[in-house]
């Protein structure tokens, strides 16, 4: 059975510069308008002082992420270069374990 991939994100700590979008594009060679990672930077906006929630109807998951943990021995280019080291990629519950022990806003992609 295939290992199941998990990516945790530290929201904190993440600056928004998507070098992990160019990284993946750039391991990948894809075209510069395909990229198997995208960084959202839309912000809530404020209803009576209070951010709205955002919710999206689609689930996201890593359907194409992480064929290159293996050939890269473990280091993900994604991961490799984030500036912030707010970005994980490693087996699922490995991330688990690291978001049980992480304080922040995370997110946690399956």
């Amino acid at each position: 059975m295939a290992k199941k991939i998990g990516v945790l994100v530290e929201l904190d700590y993440c600056v928004g510069c998507s070098a992990c979008q160019l990284a993946c594009q750039d391991y990948y060679q894809l075209p510069v308008t395909e990229t198997y990672m995208r960084c959202f930077l839309g912000k809530p906006d404020v209803v009576d002082g209070r951010h709205e929630m955002f919710m999206s109807p689609y689930a996201y998951r890593l359907d194409k992420c992480a064929n290159c943990l293996e050939k890269e021995e473990g280091n993900a280019p994604c991961a490799a270069i984030c500036i912030s080291k707010a970005l994980h990629v490693g087996e699922l519950e490995e991330m688990k374990q690291l978001a049980d022990t992480t304080e922040g806003h995370l997110a946690l992609y399956r």
